[in-house]
């Protein structure tokens, strides 16, 4: 067995010890995309996570990935890491069919801003992932292109959480150690809370969306997947490229942020009304771990309650995917998911009083609640009402996003991250959100609870879950 073979016998090890693999010549980029390739071809007749491999262009990015650390010319934390892409992020040459059969041929012209900030950063675009029909649900169903495989379901197919559902699936079964997805309403968060890996959605336009199949123009934000805060925070931060603004450019191997002084909000009891109870045990024991690190812990009173933002959101939200896809929903002889086309219509027929209405109280919403977060740092939520459940059982006029929404309508930055599991074994999702540009901080504090937690380091392997 090659020493680059020891090493990834548990899988993808951090973005740290991979680049320091890399430096050294423990193993090489070649290594890591033949691994991700194999753990895909084993993998994902099963989970259908992938719309496309490019197995021949990433194997020969590799290679030139090689050849520039052997020169002595290594990017970052990025350099010659396989990373996966949503199947509504442009890659010149590809289709982007947003999860519709409708936009097969939809080829792009030129790169997203994301690829093209990856593709500078050294990454290897490894292939695209599936994703709910134009990015519009919460529980991963696709009825024409097919759903991925929550790897946690054992037989079951159980729901991967969406809409970015391939994108948190690749990463939870070791396909690849990041990937990239979209949240428009919680599609990185709950997916990554419901597969059991960590999924960060940042402030609206830190990671720019040119080049993203939209689907609402104001509240869309690109995201990442990761193991953990750590990768998900360096990633971050080299596709930001504003390494002296944010303090999580600075990860050293070993150093965690402190959670000593932090102040945290959390919810009243009336807010976790209705919560699955393993997830309310889970949500108040990493309140626990909060404070046991010196965190000072404060209730946060919300302007309305959780439930009271959906209409909002839902306004917006579907009025401007009915402006980008009212008139392929309104022709009734086209396939479209029966969970998305009714929506679509149902934002054609919201006036342009009530969706500039909505666009007016968004703005009160956002003032209110910086008002009500006063001084706090961040503040702590379940990620989801509920742990995954089979597909064929959701309810898609209730989906799992009463906590993650608002980090859109509010312009806020989350990240969710594992913080428990179910009776079933299934994963558990914590919140961690703050105010509109504390990124870092929010990162910073994910890490920190993470260093308290191991919750992070629990991974699925074929035969382990219960």
């Amino acid at each position: 067995m090659t020493v680059a073979s020891q090493i990834l016998a548990e899988g993808f090890p951090s973005l740290v010890s991979m680049g320091e693999m890399l430096r050294s010549g423990a193993c090489t980029s070649l290594d890591l995309t033949e691994y991700a390739l194999r753990q895909i071809d084993t993998l994902d007749g099963q989970l259908h996570a992938f719309v496309e491999v490019y197995a021949k262009e990433a194997l020969l990015a590799a290679e030139a990935a090689d050849q520039l650390i052997r020169a002595g010319h290594w990017l970052g934390p990025l350099h010659g890491i396989p990373v996966a892409l949503k199947d509504n992020i442009d890659v010149r040459g590809r289709p982007s069919t947003a999860g519709s059969t409708l936009l097969s041929e939809n080829t792009a012209k030129a790169d997203a801003w994301i690829t093209q900030r990856l593709l500078e950063c050294g990454a290897i675009v490894i292939g695209k992932t599936h994703m709910v029909e134009f990015a519009l649900g919460a529980w991963g169903a696709n009825e024409f292109m097919g759903a991925p495989r929550n790897p946690w379901g054992r037989g079951a197919h159980l729901s991967p959480g969406g809409s970015s559902s391939g994108s948190a699936v690749t990463v939870a079964a070791g396909m690849v150690p990041l990937s990239v997805g979209t949240d428009t309403g919680a599609s990185v968060r709950v997916p990554a809370a419901l597969c059991g890996v960590t999924g960060f959605k940042p402030t609206i336009g830190r990671l720019r969306s040119e080049g993203v199949v939209p689907l609402s123009t104001t509240l869309d934000s690109v995201g990442v997947f990761a193991q953990t805060a750590e990768d998900a925070a360096l990633m971050f931060a080299e596709l930001t490229g504003d390494r002296h603004a944010f303090a999580t450019s600075q990860v050293v191997a070993g150093t965690t942020p402190s959670l000593e002084g932090l102040r945290v909000g959390f919810l009243e009891a009336g807010d976790l009304e209705g919560l699955q109870p393993e997830i309310h045990v889970a949500y108040l024991r990493a309140l626990e771990a909060f404070r046991s690190q010196g965190a000072h812990l404060r209730k946060l009173v919300l302007p309305t309650r959780f439930d009271d933002f959906a209409d909002v959101a839902s306004t917006i939200l579907l009025s401007e995917a009915a402006a980008s896809w009212g008139h392929l929903a309104a022709d009734s002889s086209l396939r479209m998911d029966a969970s998305v086309r009714p929506r679509i219509l149902a934002g054609a027929r919201f006036t342009a009083a009530k969706y500039i209405s909505a666009c007016r109280r968004r703005e009160e919403l956002k003032a209110q609640f910086n008002d009500s977060l006063g001084d706090l740092d961040v503040f702590l939520t379940p990620t989801s009402q509920w742990t995954a459940r089979p597909l064929s059982d959701v309810d898609h006029s209730n989906p799992p996003v009463r906590y993650a929404r608002i980090g859109n309508l509010l312009d806020l930055c989350g990240i969710s991250v594992q913080a428990g599991e179910d009776e079933n074994g299934l994963p558990i999702g914590l919140q961690i959100a703050g105010p509109t540009n504390a990124d870092a901080r929010v990162l910073d504090a994910a890490r920190g609870y993470q260093a308290s937690t191991s919750w992070h380091q629990r991974r699925w392997t074929p035969g382990n879950e219960r």
